[in-house]
């Protein structure tokens, strides 16, 4: 049962990853748990996330992330983060040098690419490039010094119930898959970055059908547990 209990919460802030735009709520079986603030402009995306609730009580957390991109390609130019979860406390960055291809993080590099990305610039591209563009099509993403590739597939068209209203919009669903099987990344993450490539998490994502391209919606199922985002803002 705690080892459910503790996919819950990883679930939880997951859908805190897929919330880049405007204010969300969060919530477990309609029952609020965490509240996300955004700001998400081109070549930027920063947002932060408190626990509210229930979970307040039981895993307070407050974290902040936020990344800069290259807006042609989407490749990582700098992310950092600033964590307070419960006793866990982290402040980590990497940054892209362009001059050799590496990645650096303290006195580490790592060889890569241009255009790797992360899980914050995948959100990124779903909120700008079109379904046709992104389904089912792989991409190098670095979780936090491993390696790793990332897809959206496009389920369908439908519309979804928010801000008193029913908006029409792409259904994805993402994938993540280890490229590198050794052991690599860091000896201690936040619950969010060290699961949000959990291999039994199914994770999804709708996308507004317009031209404003808002996340509407986002959720994510661990053993049964559904945990959803809406927008609210």
């Amino acid at each position: 049962m705690l080892m459910k209990v503790h996919k819950v919460f990883i679930a939880i802030l997951f859908c805190n990853a897929f919330i880049l735009a405007q204010e969300y709520n969060i919530s477990l079986w309609s029952i609020p748990v965490t509240r996300v603030e955004m700001n998400n402009k081109l070549g930027e995306i920063h947002f932060n996330t408190e626990s509210v609730g229930i979970v307040d009580y039981i895993w307070p957390h407050k974290n902040s992330y936020s990344t800069f991109y290259n807006t042609e390609n989407f490749g990582l130019l700098k992310y950092n983060k600033k964590i307070k979860q419960g006793d866990f406390k982290q402040e980590l960055s990497w940054e892209y040098n362009s001059s050799d291809s590496t990645l650096i993080h303290d006195d580490n590099k790592i060889d890569t690419i241009d255009s790797i990305q992360t899980i914050f610039t995948m959100i990124a591209r779903v909120m700008q490039e079109p379904y046709g563009f992104l389904d089912t099509k792989w991409f190098p993403i670095d979780h936090e010094s491993c390696s790793y590739e990332g897809r959206y597939l496009w389920s369908d068209t439908i519309r979804v119930y928010a801000l008193n209203e029913e908006i029409l919009c792409d259904h994805y669903r993402l994938d993540l898959k280890k490229v590198d099987q050794s052991k690599c990344g860091l000896d201690g993450s936040d619950y969010f970055m060290e699961n949000i490539i959990d291999e039994s998490s199914v994770r999804q994502i709708w996308v507004e059908k317009n031209n404003n391209k808002r996340i509407i919606k986002a959720s994510v199922k661990v053993y049964g547990f559904p945990i959803e985002a809406i927008i609210v803002k």
